[in-house]
């Protein structure tokens, strides 16, 4: 069983002083001009649903101009079982609501409304810093569980303590070591539930990869010098061992950088094509083929651990793909999970795929 977004109410939300959307429950493509508020729409999708945007983390961003406060509020259903979800943001913090209850924390929107995001920005996942890598790996992690989120966060704020330490020299005493030590008992926690998802997620990957281009091989690895290549026979205990004996090794660079400069918040994600890094070695169209099967990889493993179906979200990307590719996505739109597109050109599309979409003129909100 899995949610379905219904209705979108916009309110001084970023363009829009007041919109109200309707989708379909298969497919449902946003057009209008470039920079006329279609991302916008997707980036309130993101925040009902994930607790994040990705655009901006600054919350005063999203409210219209002149405005000091701003609302989106998603209704979605169930066989039945209806969920509301709003978001006020006033003074540059935000409040959410989950069926007319407050919420504290994103926490408690992960898993209920999963959705996949592909953006342009996304085509850029094989070549981009190793941060968007891990970044991706780990905002799967936080919809598919609360738990996964919480270690996440708290580990972040353990290494910006602990870095709070190292700039101001206070690498000396009990207050260091109480803090290094909770780094690595997180961190361990963390890498083991990050690698166990990467496990869960490297063969659909793979999978999806041979689906778009099956004459090339796609390998993927996680990468941790730390912990000897995050050799998955380590126990909790070999890892914690290896996590100290890094952070010792470097104890000098620590001390010359100020920053904690081993751990999970480090480890990469690498892919390779034939034997060779995809990063230097492959064309951009086999790149952006890899940052594709990652989405689609992104959906069945929600749909297979969560046991929804993920909203899918394609933020003006069909203009960036090629044919071939934006054949193999359209297998996916509106079929394996509720699909909302946007795009300034619909000729993108093949026509028996618009005949089943809901359209929306972005122009007739404004």
């Amino acid at each position: 069983m899995s949610f379905l977004i219904e209705t979108l109410e916009l309110a001084h939300f970023r363009s829009y002083k007041q919109a109200a959307l309707r989708f379909g429950s298969d497919l449902t493509i946003i057009t209008g001009p470039n920079a006329s508020g279609k991302t916008n729409v997707v980036e309130a999708l993101q925040l009902l649903t994930q607790g994040v945007s990705f655009r901006t983390a600054n919350w005063r961003d999203l409210v219209f101009w002149g405005s000091d406060h701003a609302q989106a509020v998603l209704s979605a259903a169930d066989q039945g079982r209806e969920r509301t979800v709003k978001l006020d943001i006033e003074g540059g913090r935000r409040r959410y609501q989950v069926n007319d209850k407050a919420v504290r924390t994103s926490v408690a929107l992960a898993g209920a409304l999963p959705c996949v995001l592909f953006s342009p920005v996304d085509l850029r996942l094989v070549r981009d810093s190793a941060a968007q890598r891990r970044d991706e790996l780990d905002d799967l992690g936080a919809q598919i569980s609360g738990g996964y989120l919480r270690l996440r966060q708290e580990y972040k704020k353990i290494v910006q303590q602990r870095n709070r330490l190292l700039k101001d020299e206070q690498w000396d005493g009990p207050v260091y070591e109480a803090w290094t030590e909770r780094l690595v008992e997180v961190g361990v926690a963390f890498v083991q539930r990050r690698l166990a998802l990467f496990r869960q997620l490297c063969p659909v990957l793979i999978a999806a990869y041979r689906g778009i281009d099956p004459d090339c091989q796609l390998e993927v690895n996680y990468v941790a010098d730390w912990a000897g290549g995050a050799d998955p026979h380590l126990d909790t205990e070999a890892y914690a061992e290896a996590f100290f004996s890094a952070l010792d090794n470097d104890r000098e660079v620590e001390r010359t950088r100020h920053t904690t400069t081993v751990g999970p918040h480090h480890d990469d994600l690498v892919f390779t094509l034939g034997g060779q890094g995809a990063r230097s070695f492959a064309s951009q169209g086999q790149q952006r083929s890899i940052a594709l099967a990652v989405k689609i990889a992104e959906i069945d493993v929600i749909t297979a651990l969560c046991g929804t179906r993920p909203l899918l979200l394609l933020d003006d990307v069909m203009s960036e793909l090629d044919e071939s590719r934006r054949a193999a996505l359209a297998e996916y739109v509106g079929t394996v999970a509720q699909t909302v597109i946007t795009t300034a050109n619909i000729d993108y599309f093949r026509p028996e795929l618009l005949e089943r979409a809901t359209m929306i003129d972005i122009t007739e909100l404004v």
